[in-house]
């Protein structure tokens, strides 16, 4: 099998299976929450590991594990102190269903979306952020970046292989004193992500660190966990006393989960731990230089275009169709005939896109000659024709 499908969900080591399992055999021999109390210090080493992943100012008490990176957004999101009439800045490219969660909160709270402006490539154009300000629907002038709320935004979006200013933007946000929600799911283990200095994070495990499905994680710097309004639910204290109530659990653990599946992150810790060992800037470069090698493998291939220039660092490489050609049924013809694993695309991914795509996401396992075995692929059967539309 022909594995170019990091960015969904990247193959993870036999030695993290190995952890996986043995974590599980662990549980049926010992029970599972005595086996949980027993694998803290594991735990604590992985959000040790995350921590130093993102940066200076975050330890492992400023992370929480959550379920996936969607659901660690959601519930920061939700807890996050917005007042009524609050502006929030966003961009096109935010993934969907982040976007849902946001269309949803501007219609309850309500509070007003702002898309931050952006280059033709969808990136962040700071000139124009800093020259003009951000254009609002609601206003008669374009907002100053100190008139947000909050901003929010993907480090790289799963639809295009760019990359936002976030060092940029950190500095800019807290030079204006507006928190940044930083989306890492796409970034984080392919891309240096130290010197951001956000004021939260929200990430996944399965994608670019090579660890299982199942565990996300979300990380607040400072107190900014004692502002936060909500609790997930199993995870409380009592008060004491005649008049027993649940109390949420101090600091950033209200907002955890309690009922996990413990075992992936077992999984996460040994794929952060071998990551640590192979020196990540190493990983990063090589990440780099497969998906280089691919944009220019990949671009022309049976009428396919990549969309990226070459030289951009991350491990994304989409492809737009030739005319009628179907992603989905080409994924599914390289995985079915190829054993090619890719991405299909869908246009509701995010409102940036003009219409489906094929990603192609190589990792450090990857060998530059699975792209050439991909481009003969494409070649040979450029793809079927859409399907009728019903």
């Amino acid at each position: 099998m022909t594995h170019l499908d990091a960015a969904a969900a990247a193959r993870p080591s036999q030695a993290t299976l190995g952890a996986q399992i043995a974590h599980l055999r662990r549980e049926g021999e010992r029970g599972a929450y005595v086996a949980e109390v027993e694998a803290e210090e594991v735990l604590h080493s992985a959000r040790a590991a995350l921590a130093g992943l993102m940066g200076p100012g975050l330890g492992p008490d400023d992370l929480a594990f959550h379920h996936s990176a969607s659901t660690a957004f959601a519930a920061l999101l939700t807890a996050w102190p917005l007042p009524p009439g609050a502006r929030v800045g966003v961009l096109p490219s935010e993934f969907g269903s982040n976007m849902l969660l946001l269309e949803a909160l501007a219609r309850q709270t309500p509070l007003e979306l702002i898309d931050l402006p952006v280059d033709p490539h969808g990136v962040i154009d700071l000139d124009v952020l800093d020259r003009v300000g951000i254009p609002s629907a609601r206003a008669a002038r374009p907002r100053a970046l100190d008139e947000l709320n909050l901003v929010v935004f993907p480090h790289v979006p799963s639809q295009h292989g760019i990359v936002q200013p976030a060092v940029e933007m950190g500095r800019r946000c807290t030079e204006a004193g507006v928190p940044l929600i930083l989306d890492v799911a796409q970034s984080l283990g392919q891309i240096d992500v130290t010197d951001v200095h956000a004021s939260a994070y929200v990430g996944t495990s399965r994608k670019w660190l090579c660890g299982p499905r199942g565990t996300g994680f979300l990380a607040l710097r400072g107190n900014l966990a004692e502002r936060l309004d909500g609790a997930s639910p199993g995870l409380h204290t009592m008060r004491r006393g005649e008049d027993a109530q649940p109390l949420p659990l101090p600091g950033l653990s209200r907002l955890g989960i309690g009922e996990a599946p413990v075992a992936s992150r077992i999984g996460l810790a040994q794929a952060l731990a071998e990551l640590l060992a192979s020196d990540p800037e190493l990983v990063f470069a090589r990440i780099g230089y497969l998906a280089s090698h691919g944009r220019r493998v990949l671009d022309g291939a049976g009428g396919w275009r990549v969309r990226e220039r070459p030289s951009l660092p991350t491990g994304i490489v989409t492809l737009q169709p030739p005319p009628g050609v179907d992603p989905v049924a080409v994924r599914d013809r390289l995985f079915r005939q190829d054993a090619i694993l890719t991405s299909a695309i869908p246009v509701q991914r995010s409102r940036d896109l003009a219409g489906p795509l094929l990603r192609v996401s190589a990792h450090v396992y990857n060998d530059p000659a699975e792209f050439e075995r991909l481009a003969e692929a494409l070649n040979r059967d450029p793809g079927s024709s859409a399907p009728p539309r019903a």
